[in-house]
């Protein structure tokens, strides 16, 4: 009897820490009905637009956040060369929150420059690279680098200093595209001062047989590339 009443009870607060939370999910289309991939899909935090987390469009223009505690939200959909359209979000009486077809506007060269003057994008793809841009994140003084990707979204940091980016390892970490004192990723980042980097990419990287070679042999390897800032391309950095 004492099994079933814990059982029971346990289903029960299963259901209801799964009922607090739901899922949005949506279709992103240009102007024409044309599917747009691998757009940016920020979900903000209503109050103070941090970032709470955050999808990419796949191959037809399919996105889904899942897990999105039940809170009211900004849902924010940046693509290259498009119109951003922002929005408001609040806590649906399903568990899904399906915004069906967004469509997206595109804009006037002279309108990309001047909206890349005066917003900035915290990540977007650009080819097989997923690119976060640093000072979105707001670097604080002291910080190294591993302390500014905590707060990228998709970039987990262990104890041990082991990195995982959108759920793979990272196996290296370059500094404008080059080894950091060895292929120990740590080295980079527990060293490096956060506000010297513009900008954080991730991608697969293939083999170094490869590289050689030029032959594809399907290896790859997650990286992580630090592009530093162009005022800080000279001299040495540490921690000391």
């Amino acid at each position: 009897m004492r099994k079933n009443i814990t059982l029971l009870l346990f289903l029960t607060i299963s259901l209801l820490t799964n009922a607090q939370k739901f899922q949005i999910k949506g279709k992103l289309h240009d102007s024409q009905g044309g599917e747009l991939p691998y757009a940016t899909v920020l979900l903000l935090n209503a109050k103070d637009s941090t970032m709470v987390n955050y999808a990419l469009s796949d191959t037809k223009g399919d996105f889904i956040i899942k897990d999105v505690p039940r809170n009211n939200y900004l849902l924010k959909v940046t693509f290259i060369g498009y119109f951003a359209k922002t929005f408001e979000i609040t806590p649906p009486a399903s568990v899904v929150l399906d915004l069906g077809i967004i469509r997206m506007q595109e804009e006037s060269q002279l309108l990309q420059e001047v909206m890349v003057k005066e917003e900035r994008i915290p990540m977007k793809v650009k080819h097989d690279t997923l690119e976060y841009d640093v000072l979105a994140f707001k670097p604080k003084a002291n910080e190294v680098v591993e302390d500014l990707i905590k707060r990228m979204p998709g970039i987990e940091v262990a104890t041990d200093g082991s990195i995982t980016a959108q759920g793979e390892q990272v196996k290296r970490v370059t500094v404008d595209g080059k080894e950091f004192f060895g292929r120990d990723p740590k080295m980079a980042t527990q060293n490096l001062p956060a506000d010297a980097i513009a900008k954080v990419q991730v991608f697969d990287q293939k083999s170094e047989k490869a590289q050689f070679t030029g032959i594809d042999d399907g290896q790859k390897e997650r990286t992580m590339n630090l592009e530093l800032k162009d005022d800080r391309k000279e001299g040495a950095f540490g921690n000391s």
